[in-house]
Order: structure tokens, then sequence, then C-alpha cells
């Protein structure tokens, strides 16, 4: 009967892993409890059986460990939240050399304190020094600082 507990421990932790593995990614409570159901079936063992079916249950345990680390690290399980997609976009530079302090344009998104504007035919990102400014209003440039252009509502 009391191998019976252990192998019965052993399987439940060995389930408990491969949920947390597959279905439920992450450090979560299935995991815990599986690393806590394996730690009693060994415990179990130990205590209730002898120090020859703990050294056995121990290096099973050991076994079910290493390989679910070896399934989950070189088998498929992972690729369903693993990102796949490739990012090929580029950010969009705009000399700021071609904008002086007065240019006017209009915001193309709302500034919340930064945000996008069309100025000289160039669509550039902007920081907003007066606050909000809603899509559509007229801004003017009021400092250029570094590679970003501060403007305001007009």
């Amino acid at each position: 009967m009391e191998i019976a507990v252990v192998v019965f421990l052993l399987l439940l932790a060995a389930v408990l892993l491969i949920a947390e593995v597959c279905f439920i990614p992450g450090f979560g409570i299935s995991g815990v409890m599986g690393f806590l159901s394996m730690a009693g079936g060994v415990l179990y063992a130990f205590f209730e059986i002898g120090n020859i079916a703990g050294w056995v249950t121990l290096f099973v345990s050991g076994v079910i460990c290493v390989a679910l680390f070896i399934w989950a690290l070189y088998g498929k399980s992972l690729d369903k939240i693993a990102l796949k997609k490739n990012i090929d976009s580029t950010v969009r530079v705009v000399d700021v050399k071609s904008f002086k302090v007065g240019d006017c344009g209009v915001a193309r998104t709302r500034l919340a304190l930064i945000g996008e504007a069309e100025i000289n035919g160039h669509i550039t990102e902007v920081k907003s020094e007066g606050g909000f400014i809603d899509e559509g209003e007229r801004v003017e440039v009021t400092r250029i600082s570094g590679d970003s252009l501060f403007v305001k509502k007009v």
C-alpha cells in the first residue's frame, strides 16, 4: 500500500509539472503543487517504507525532473508561447535640421505630451510643452533639443 501512495504522488507530480509547462506557462500553483507532491512522495518513502525506498524514490524523482526538463527544452511544447514573428519594421527618422523654431504644422495625433505632427510636409514625433493638444490643432515649434521637437498650440 505504501508503494502505491508513493507512485500516486510521483505520477501526480509529473502530471502537474507537465500541466505547468504545457498549459499554464510561468511559475504557478500547478508547478508548486507538483514539486510539493514530489517532495511528499520522497519523504513518505523515506519515513514509511525505509531508506532504500527513499533513495530509489529520490532517484526516480530526479529522473522525472530531468526528463521533463529535456522534453520541455527540446520538444515542441514551448512553441505555442514563443514569439515566432520577426520584427522587420524600421523607425522613421526625420532630420531635425530641416525644422526651425517658429515652423507651424498640424497635430496628426492627440499630443498627450508626445505624439505626431505634420510640419513642413514631414510627419515627425513631437513633444508638447503646453499640455495636451488635440488631433487637428495647429502647432508651432517652440524649441529644438537634440533630436526632439517641442511644440505648443497656436
